[in-house]
């Protein structure tokens, strides 16, 4: 269920947590959209270590790769796909076999595509909403 942000008439999608956007940034709409925009920016490259370390079959590249995305997820409120990515992170971690880590990967990137189709069209209503607002 999509929530109401602050007193505002902003609506985040449903899977963005907006108290964690509330705490992170109040009610500075032009700064969350700022942040939203410079996510984006490093999101691809990002991304593509991801999938680069995978088909090499690198468990420590990927390991790694899922580590320095994880964050971009907090910022953009994201937190359930922050979690998720931690536990990949995790089993990278833990796992002996770079067979395992197969299955749990196809859900992580369908997260991964999902995550930046997120973050796109909250970026574009917070460019509309912030517009309409000044």
């Amino acid at each position: 269920m999509s929530t109401t942000f602050s007193n505002n008439s902003f609506i985040f999608h449903e899977q963005i947590d907006t108290q964690s956007i509330s705490d992170l940034y109040g009610d500075d709409f032009p700064y969350i959209e700022e942040v939203f925009t410079t996510v984006l920016g490093e999101y691809e490259m990002l991304a593509a270590n991801i999938l680069s370390s995978y088909g090499r079959r690198d468990k420590a590249a990927l390991k790694s790769a899922v580590h320095k995305i994880k964050p971009i997820f907090g910022f953009a409120g994201l937190t359930g796909t922050q979690h998720q990515f931690q536990l990949f992170e995790n089993l990278c971690q833990d796992t002996t076999s770079f067979e395992s880590l197969d299955e749990p990967f196809k859900s992580l990137q369908d997260s991964l595509l999902r995550s930046k189709l997120i973050i796109t069209e909250e970026k574009k209503k917070l460019e509309v909403f912030n517009r309409d607002r000044s």
